[in-house]
């Protein structure tokens, strides 16, 4: 500020102190005129003073903008960043081939390839394996088939008896039986016919013959005829008797029980041809289950000889971990070395969207909301602002008994810059509002006694405490609402 703008409110006060006095009356100049010397030393006191006012210790009070600003500073890093190493777990797999570090890729490029010959081994044996259990898979389903088919014929023929059985009885039953019966007792019917007739022709050729009109002959002709006949009914009747007492209840039992003894045969084909299949298809199973782990054994081994070429999945910037020597110191991972599941080789940050992470005090939480625009300067480009935004405000705090408690913050850089890299020393201001008119001093030039914040001013005759009523403030600046005006000069806290 120039040495006129500082001097100029301590000249007005003097004038305005000059006015007065000429207005006193004539004794009271009188009085004052002693006095006169030390009122001219006042004043050049007073404008020495206001023209000092910018030393150390010391401030003028201004009016003007003031930018509400959370300052904080932290590392930058990839919203999305995809770490890589072995997926394969339970074996210690060697790095073969690396992608360069700081090498950029695209989705399918090759980032890590391990050594996979022990897997190639075990993959022909594998295979080996799966042709010969394929084979006796083969074999099996083939022998069941073939027995399949001779029980079915077994049962087809069976069946087939039993049908004959079957239609055998029920012709006998329904058929044969009754009809022979009947002829049967057609035939004793016939004999008794005969019988009867050739005994009447005897009987009337009795008289006749005794009178000489028959010959000898002739009657003994129809006593043989009368006799065979009485023969013949004896056999027949005995014949019938037979039929319907013996030879048809034996036939019918005979029948019955061949009826039987072919349910009892196709049952017995049942049972044994179901228990050989069982039997075959339990071994037909156990081989194609031998084929089935065969062939998954093959996919695995297969699948593990894949994972050992490790691709991108999105494009990014190769950045290689750190791992840990036998000594305990770290390095790079590098070809050679050997890592297991789970155990990362190298990150491949995406750097089209980058963030700072950051913390951000207790007292100045409430100033910082989603949203808020903010200003990014980076130690590796001092000279370039990158504009950014709040992206998330975390929930859990941090900091022990004592220390400060902090909140994480999570700022996102507006667009993207190639030149940029994850862990980069970030300095941000979080823009969280501004007073357009604010008459302002350096934060350290309130302190508070009590519940009321003063500030130490310096005046004509020395320095006084005033009271003041703040407002908005940032991290260097407040705003004064009451207490002070524009051009006061105020002590630094503590001077």
């Amino acid at each position: 500020m120039p040495d006129a703008a500082r001097i100029a409110p301590a000249v007005r006060r003097f004038r305005e102190g000059l006015a007065l006095l000429a207005a006193l009356p004539p004794w009271r100049k009188a009085c004052l005129a002693a006095g006169s010397t030390l009122l001219v030393l006042a004043a050049a006191l007073f404008a020495r003073r206001a023209a000092v006012s910018e030393a150390v210790g010391e401030v003028r009070v201004v009016r003007g903008p003031l930018r509400i600003t959370v300052a904080v500073s932290g590392l930058l890093a990839p919203a999305r960043a995809e770490s890589y190493g072995p997926e394969i777990a339970g074996v210690e797999l060697k790095v073969a081939e690396l992608a360069p570090e700081g090498s950029r890729v695209k989705p399918g490029d090759l980032l890590v390839r391990f050594d996979d010959a022990p897997f190639r081994r075990e993959l022909e044996a594998a295979r080996s394996r799966l042709v010969q259990t394929s084979g006796e898979a083969e074999q099996a389903r083939q022998a069941l088939r073939a027995l399949l088919a001779t029980q079915r014929s077994e049962r087809l023929e069976a069946e087939a008896a039993l049908a004959r059985a079957e239609l055998d009885l029920k012709t006998f039953v329904n058929g044969v039986a009754p009809l022979q019966v009947q002829q049967s007792a057609a035939a004793v019917e016939r004999a008794r016919r005969e019988t009867e007739e050739s005994q009447q022709k005897l009987d009337g050729l009795a008289p006749f013959a005794e009178k000489g009109y028959v010959s000898r002959d002739e009657l003994r002709a129809a006593e043989r005829r009368a006799t065979e006949a009485r023969a013949d009914l004896v056999l027949a009747e005995q014949q019938h008797a037979t039929l319907t007492r013996f030879t048809h209840p034996q036939l019918l039992a005979q029948k019955a029980q061949e009826l039987e003894s072919r349910k009892s045969a196709v049952r017995v084909v049942s049972e044994k041809t179901s228990a050989q299949a069982a039997q075959a298809k339990a071994a037909a199973d156990l081989a194609a289950a031998r084929a089935d782990e065969a062939s998954r054994a093959v996919a695995d081994v297969e699948r593990r000889v894949a994972l050992c070429r490790v691709t991108a999945r999105s494009p990014g910037l190769v950045v290689h971990r750190e791992i840990f020597e036998k000594g305990g110191e770290k390095r790079r991972v590098r070809v050679g070395d050997a890592v297991f599941a789970g155990q990362p080789v190298l990150d491949l940050p995406d750097l089209s969207d980058m963030l700072v992470e950051t913390r951000v005090k207790e007292g100045e939480i409430h100033r910082v909301e989603p949203g808020q625009k903010a200003e990014v300067r980076l130690e590796a480009f001092p000279d370039e602002t990158f504009a950014a935004s709040v992206l998330r405000l975390g929930a859990l705090t941090a900091g022990d008994r004592g220390e400060v408690r902090t909140f994480p913050l999570v700022l996102r850089l507006a667009k993207a810059d190639p030149r940029l890299r994850p862990g980069m020393t970030a300095q941000a201001l979080v823009l969280a509002g501004e007073v357009k008119d604010a008459v302002q001093v350096p934060v350290d030039a309130v302190r508070y006694e009590g519940d009321q914040a003063v500030c130490t001013v310096r005046t004509v005759t020395g320095t006084e405490t005033r009271r003041v009523k703040t407002g908005r403030s940032n991290a260097f600046f407040v705003e004064v609402r009451e207490g002070l005006a524009e051009g006061d000069v105020v002590l630094i806290s503590g001077r």
